[in-house]
């Protein structure tokens, strides 16, 4: 079975779930825009919606989709379910390089963010080998970033016994003894560190410096009928990073208002957090070659795209 041909089958299993938990129907003058569950990467989208930023820019937004892992939200694009969305720069890049999902890159969330968080007797990378590790998903930015850091150690993901958990999971296996390690986006990593149950082992600064990691994307189908809205997009887009820096305070109580979570380990993850729109495609490309690298992208294929991104005018 080829390649694309698996790829493209996961990938429609996977939409047609997405399909029956959001239903169809929709209003056509709404952009249906996604994110991950509790990502504190995506505050830009949760300060836009509590903001008013998006109405301000005349635009009408509705929640397509909350989903508990990258690859997840790319099946809803894959079905045509989204119009724009939050997600790590790993999935968007695998799905649009293979061919599975139709996208354009609009501007780049943030970077660093994520965090290996192990059992207390576990203290370096270098101690994984025959270790439980959980990862949200095979091709996201955690993923990736957990095989750049074992990479650093000589150690392969065949030394390891590599589990795929959704992030709200991987504190109670951590706990319960089910797993040694995992790697999430914050605030899982702080979340853990907070209640004891886990020490902190590599944060993703350490793993690779300045990495991007997630990235606004759009459905080319809706960017390129609608340049205007997608500009428009972007530029509440970029209203929120900026408000994140201007009123952290603010943007503190937006988080813990969508995660949850108490307001200290809020605090203590967004340290760890850099919200940056701009895109740096040098930095972008050197992430695709990586993936490439680890064999995600089919290499007839890829060869053949090219990562499209959305010129604002």
């Amino acid at each position: 079975m080829s390649t694309k041909y698996l790829m493209r089958l996961v990938i429609g299993i996977c939409a047609a779930a997405m399909i029956a938990a959001f239903g169809c129907s929709r209003d056509t003058n709404a952009i249906r825009l996604g994110y991950l569950q509790n990502d504190l990467h995506h505050l830009p989208a949760f300060i836009a919606l509590e903001k008013g930023f998006y109405e301000n820019e005349g635009l009408e937004v509705s929640i397509g989709g909350i989903f508990r892992a990258g690859p997840e939200e790319m099946s809803a694009f894959a079905a045509g379910e989204l119009d724009a969305g939050y997600v790590g720069l790993a999935p968007a890049a695998t799905a649009a390089l293979n061919g599975v999902a139709d996208i354009i890159i609009l501007a780049q969330v943030n970077v660093e963010g994520s965090a290996i968080v192990c059992s207390p007797d576990i203290a370096s990378l270098a101690q994984l080998r025959d270790k439980t590790v959980a990862i949200p998903g095979h091709a996201t930015m955690q993923d990736s970033l957990l095989q750049k850091g074992l990479r650093s150690q000589g150690l392969t993901p065949r030394m390891l016994r590599l589990i795929v958990l959704k992030p709200p999971e991987m504190l109670p296996a951590l706990t319960s003894g089910t797993i040694d390690c995992f790697i999430a986006w914050e605030p899982y990593p702080a979340q853990a560190l907070s209640s004891g149950a886990g020490k902190m082992v590599a944060r993703s600064s350490a793993l690779w410096k300045d990495h991007p990691c997630c990235v606004l994307i759009a459905s080319d189908h809706f960017a390129r009928e609608n340049p205007e809205k997608t500009s428009k997009l972007i530029r509440a887009h970029r209203q929120a990073c900026r408000f994140i820096a201007e009123h952290p305070e603010d943007a503190l109580n937006i988080a813990v208002q969508y995660t949850g979570m108490p307001r200290e380990t809020i605090r203590k993850a967004m340290e760890h957090i850099g919200y940056a729109p701009d895109i740096d495609r040098k930095k972008t490309s050197s992430f695709t070659d990586f993936l490439s690298d680890l064999h995600y992208l089919a290499p007839k294929i890829a060869n053949e795209r090219n990562l499209e991104f959305f010129n604002e005018h």
